[in-house]
């Protein structure tokens, strides 16, 4: 069973997820994009932090036994209704309110012992599994962080060359910040905690040339083709990320950028040749969701985003 503090990381790499998508928007987008059915990103995140906030009470009054008798008090207005105020409020007070709720439910569950998290709690006349719900307020975040994406690249809000040229601005913006460095700075300079520059250009294609498998065989790739990336029993990201890394070990970083750029041509090609409406179509994406070919070819150039800014921070480093 997954302990106390290990929710208490999944629930902050799953903020930090959600933070990660909503930065790729600008103000304006925050405030008056319509992701779908009239959500706003800025209604999304008021969305998050509220049932953040009612979910951690409802805890806390479980696990304390204050609901044991009277049991939850649900909310009076439903989420549409909460939607269309949430649009109106003030970004920056939406802001505080979502980090505040989102920390205060990481150090609830950082707290939980085994046998609490364990436990059944009554609230009335039914029982609460903070396991349950934990688990499901991680996967609640990780579904509206999904929702952003999905729009964030699709079709309806770009048009096909700007996000064509989006997806080739930022795999150039990656691959120019290893210019200039040396071989032993990219062997030995730490610049993603322990990872040097050749272990992120290793780590970065490996996710590439998955990408492209799915691609490659859109919508439903061979599950052999896919078996390098296949989570075992027990892993976690960073136990894939460092088997994926071992597997690569043995390449420079010359012949790791010569990947980089082959496998970029190549979903730039699957690209020209699929048309709109597959790329609007439904397929296996990023770790099994289902998603929009636009959201996984937009994921994967945002993975690089966040990459390059290890490259150009380590560059402004060593320049200054």
């Amino acid at each position: 069973m997954t302990t106390g503090p290990e929710y208490a990381d999944k629930l902050q790499a799953s903020h930090d997820s959600l933070w990660k998508a909503l930065s790729f928007f600008e103000q304006e987008e925050i405030e008056q994009a319509d992701i779908r059915d009239g959500w706003t990103p800025k209604a999304l995140l008021a969305h998050v932090a509220f049932w953040d906030d009612f979910q951690t009470r409802r805890m806390e009054a479980a696990f304390s036994g204050a609901s044991a008798d009277v049991g939850v008090a649900w909310p009076e207005l439903d989420n549409d209704q909460r939607m269309a105020i949430d649009r109106a409020r003030d970004w920056d007070e939406i802001v505080a309110e979502a980090d505040a709720a989102r920390q205060r439910m990481i150090d609830f569950a950082r707290g939980l012992d085994d046998a609490g998290l364990a436990a059944l709690y009554p609230e009335g006349e039914r029982e609460l599994s903070l396991d349950k719900l934990l688990r499901h307020m991680v996967r609640h975040t990780a579904e509206h962080t999904g929702d952003l994406y999905d729009y964030a690249g699709s079709l309806r809000r770009w048009s096909r060359a700007d996000l064509r040229a989006f997806l080739e601005r930022q795999h150039k913006n990656f691959m120019d910040g290893v210019g200039g460095l040396t071989e032993e700075e990219m062997l030995t300079a730490p610049i993603c905690g322990v990872w040097t520059t050749r272990d992120v250009l290793a780590h970065v294609l490996s996710w590439n040339e998955y990408a492209h498998a799915l691609l490659d065989e859109w919508p439903q790739p061979d599950p052999e083709r896919l078996a390098p990336w296949a989570w075992e029993k027990g892993e976690t990201i960073d136990d894939i990320n460092e088997r994926l890394l071992a597997r690569k070990a043995d390449l420079d970083p010359i012949t790791l950028c010569d990947g980089l750029i082959t496998y970029h041509r190549r979903m730039m090609k699957l690209f020209d040749g699929f048309s709109d409406e597959a790329l609007s179509s439904q397929g296996r994406g990023w770790f099994g969701r289902q998603d929009r070919m636009t959201t996984l070819y937009f994921q994967i150039y945002a993975h690089e985003v966040e990459h390059a800014l290890d490259l150009w921070t380590y560059q402004q480093t060593r320049s200054g």
